[in-house]
Formats: structure tokens, sequence, C-alpha cells
């Protein structure tokens, strides 16, 4: 295991739309610098009862990950 973390969606700033899925480290390293407009935004997936089991994933909570290597 290389790290383990939360499902993320990156959302682009201007038009709000999901285009990818990562699993974010649940301590990640944050740089602070200069912020632009048109950056990306990472929003949690959260599950959602009837898509999933409620009874295994909990309505409303966040999903978690892990990434591997080899």
């Amino acid at each position: 295991m290389e790290y383990a973390g939360y499902l993320v969606a990156t959302r682009n700033h201007d038009l709000h739309k999901r285009s990818n899925y990562i699993c974010l480290d649940e301590a990640p390293e944050v740089a602070v610098g200069e912020t632009a407009q048109d950056q990306a935004l990472f929003v949690p997936v959260e599950v959602h009862c009837g898509s999933l089991s409620c009874s295994v994933y909990p309505n409303g909570r966040e999903l978690t990950c892990i990434v591997c290597s080899k």
C-alpha cells in the first residue's frame, strides 16, 4: 500500500463539471503559492442509498480508497 485517502472528483472552476476521479491522500502535502481562477476543485464523492447497498455504505458518507504498487 502506498497511501490511503478519499475518493474525490475534480471539477473545473468555470464549468463545475466533474472531469476525473482520483484517490486523494488523507494527509496531503500542501504547497502555498499564488492561486489562479482556472484551477480545478476537489469534491468528495459521497454514497447515495439505492446505487450502493445502504447496509454496507451508509448514506452521505465519503468513499475511501487506497493506492497500491507492486
